[in-house]
Parts: structure tokens; sequence; C-alpha cells
């Protein structure tokens, strides 16, 4: 079974300013080039949609390793899962991190050009070239009979060393606007049959 991956692609990695719910909110830019890849990920959501009516699976991350939240092992399991297609933020942390975790897991792993964006483009390019090297493969495309969406979205709790020491907005605390997928891929989410 094949999965589309997306990473940390999420309010407050994309927008300076947004309100919800009637509070405004102040996110962070920290990936010039992340509102570049917003519209290539929709197009592969809607890709996948066209074909009928996916799995959407969202699990909080609390660290840039996906890996660190066990429910993810047991939900790849379950759902049969062994290739991936990775998109999102950023290439040379939670892409890097992330597809190095599924490939030691033995994952078929695939990261979709133009569909990730690196924080600083030469250390984003040096962590792609690793991957390559390590065995994930660089594609240009996804296969249109993917059945699982998987949204991997950094959620921090009051405990988590983010938020305690002050690195983190509080935006970014479960249940905030920083949790929630942006809303150009989470409107083509919300087109599911």
């Amino acid at each position: 079974m094949e999965a589309l991956v997306i990473i940390d692609m999420t309010n407050d990695l994309v927008f300076e300013k947004y309100e919800y719910e009637g509070r405004e909110y102040e996110g962070n830019l920290v990936a010039p080039s992340g509102k570049e890849i917003i519209n290539p990920i929709v197009e592969l959501v809607k890709k996948i949609l066209n074909r009928g009516n996916p799995a959407v699976l969202r699990l909080p991350k609390d660290h840039y390793n996906a890996f660190t939240n066990p429910k993810l092992e047991l939900e790849l399991a379950e759902l049969g899962i062994d290739e991936v297609f990775m998109t999102g933020l950023v290439d040379e942390v939670c892409i890097y991190q992330n597809a190095l975790g599924f490939l030691e897991r033995g994952f078929r792993t695939n990261v979709v050009k133009g569909c990730t964006a690196p924080f600083n483009p030469e250390k984003g390019k040096e962590a792609l070239e690793k991957l390559d090297a390590c065995g994930a493969k660089m594609v240009d495309d996804i296969p249109a009979d993917i059945g699982i969406i998987l949204l991997l979205e950094d959620e921090h709790n009051e405990n988590s060393e983010e938020i305690k020491s002050g690195s983190w907005p509080p935006h970014s605390m479960e249940g905030t606007p920083g949790a929630l997928t942006i809303k150009p891929i989470r409107d083509a989410l919300e087109g599911r049959k």
C-alpha cells in the first residue's frame, strides 16, 4: 500500500498572520519557499481524490522525527503501508529525518520533486543528495492509485521542550491553528467523497 506523506504543512509554518475562531495569531514563515509548494501538494491531493476516497490519517509529532510518536509505526503496520511519497517542510530537517526513518524501517521511500522546501537551499540540496545515496528515490510524480494520505504535523503540548523553553510560539500547541493543515490543503482534503 502506498501513502502520500505531507509533513509540517501547518499554518504557523506558512502564514505570517491569520485569524482563527475570532482570535488573531501570528506565525513564522520559517521556510521562505514554503508557500511555493502549497499548490503542487494540493494538486497531488486532488489527483488522489480523483481516483476515489482515500483514507486520511493525521498524526501529531512533538519532535522533528515523527517516529518518536509510537502510534506512527502501529498505524503504518495496521494500514499495510510499504511505500511512501514525501512532501512538505523542510528538506534538511523533517523531510530528511523522516525519510531516513522510513528507509531504516524498510519502506520504499520517495521524495516528490517540487513538493518539498528547505530552510537553506544549499543545506536542503545536501540533505536530498544524502537521502538519494541512502536509497530514497527523487520522483517527479506520484501514482494515481495511492489510497492513504498521511499528515504528520507539529503539535506540541505544554510539557514539550519547545514550548517550555519558549523557542516555539504558543500557537504551535495542541488544538491551536498551528496544529491544523494549511487551508488550501485542508480544503482539498474536504473534497473527499
